[in-house]
């Protein structure tokens, strides 16, 4: 178990996955093996029991997140959009005028619904130019000019007007076209997985440390508080007109304060870190480096909110220190292969993988594996479903997790 992650499936496992199955057909079971499954069990349950104290806050701390890094923000969106496309569909007022129709108060919630996924979607495009200005990178310029180009935002607001228009058929549409493309630009955000290296990745199925539960729920707080400081900081910044230059200065100076307190405490995450017995193996010390590098960052942003300054280069910081705890990786689509030790596309058998696979993802809202590709996407269509279409949460790890939790409970 280590730092929460957003995982998206990877698109080339499948070629990966066919190369391993030769290779599990010959293992064989060992009283070595089942020693090692005995004493994995047991280590298994000990974080379980230690985990059941924090349950109840991680589920709180995991529905705050969808609004947390870029590909859960397109990723949220493009479910929003697949919502709002099913709940027009089910209105029964198709090609009837606008004043012919009793469904009013329906489309005006729809209308509202869709006007916030604007805004949602106009502040995101800002945070991700403010963003790549910080830290340029290929993937997210790229995405955010097709954004640009698309003109989104005027295309999202034409298609307020036309819900309130009663357009049903044509609003339909619309909103499962943005969700299929928002969901296609939170993919391409993250690379495809690598080729795997040489080797079998054997070396290290025994390398399976764990970060303790409490330090994990304290990186979970320091996340969440985080998000909260970017939507303050934006506020301010938002409300900057109206302040004189005391005002000002002093909200600013409150936002700095909480960054630094923040950075405080992740420092004192990382020192706990490097007190671990398994601090020498590599898992641990990726963990380590993560931690580390968002105190940094922190840093930068508390110095950016203390100038005073509230706009894009404090928004940036701010956003880099989330992006850096809540990092966004892909592992191999099946369990069968493509992946060993903590860098998805290695190779290793299934065993080695599913005891190194860190056991706590991000499993909640905003949770997409299973779902997501690049290649030979699938997306599901809104029309002609019945019933309330509502996203996948809590999946796999998590999933299992907690209903182990309430079994026991």
């Amino acid at each position: 178990m280590g730092i929460p992650q957003t995982t998206l499936k990877g698109s080339n496992s499948d070629n990966q996955a066919q190369d391993q199955e030769p290779q599990q057909e010959q293992e064989e079971a060992t009283p070595q093996a089942d020693e090692l499954v005995d004493d994995a069990i047991e280590v298994q349950e000990d974080l379980l029991d230690d985990f059941a104290k924090y349950s109840d806050e991680i589920k709180k701390l995991l529905v705050a997140f969808e609004n947390s890094t870029f590909v859960k923000r397109l990723k949220a969106a493009s479910r929003k959009q697949i919502e709002i496309a099913v709940d027009l569909n089910k209105l029964d007022t198709f090609g009837l005028a606008k004043g012919a129709t009793d469904n009013e108060v329906v489309r005006e919630r729809l209308a509202s619904l869709e006007d916030a996924e604007l805004k949602n979607v106009s502040t995101l495009m800002q945070d991700m130019s403010a963003y790549t200005d910080r830290r340029p990178n290929e993937n997210y310029l790229r995405v955010l000019s097709e954004m640009e180009d698309s003109s989104i935002s005027k295309q999202l607001s034409e298609l307020v007007k036309s819900i309130n228009r009663n357009f049903i058929g044509q609003s339909t549409i619309e909103a499962e076209y943005w969700a299929d493309t928002l969901d296609r630009w939170a993919e391409q955000l993250v690379d495809p997985l690598p080729p795997p290296p040489p080797g079998d990745g054997d070396s290290e199925i025994n390398e399976v440390p764990n970060l303790p539960p409490e330090i994990i729920v304290r990186v979970l707080r320091v996340i969440n508080r985080e998000i909260k400081l970017r939507e303050e900081t934006r506020e301010v910044e938002q409300a900057r007109k109206a302040l004189n230059d005391d005002k000002y200065y002093e909200r600013s100076e409150s936002l700095s304060d909480t960054q630094y307190d923040l950075a405080e405490e992740t420092r004192e995450i990382a020192s706990e870190i490097r007190l671990l017995p398994e601090v020498n193996t590599r898992f641990i010390q990726q963990e380590l480096a993560k931690v580390a590098r968002a105190a940094e960052v922190m840093d930068e942003a508390e110095t950016i909110l203390a100038r005073p300054e509230t706009g894009n280069e404090a928004i940036a910081a701010i956003t880099e220190a989330i992006e850096i705890l809540l990092a966004v990786k892909r592992e191999p689509n099946t369990p069968s292969g493509g992946g060993g030790g903590n860098t998805p596309g290695g190779g290793g058998s299934a065993k080695g993988l599913a005891s190194i696979l860190s056991a706590l993802r991000l499993k909640g809202m905003g949770d997409d594996s299973g779902t997501a590709f690049i290649e030979k996407r699938s997306p599901k269509q809104a029309t002609g479903k019945t019933g309330r279409v509502l996203p996948e949460e809590f999946r796999q790890g998590l999933d299992a997790y907690f209903n182990v939790l309430e079994g026991r409970q």
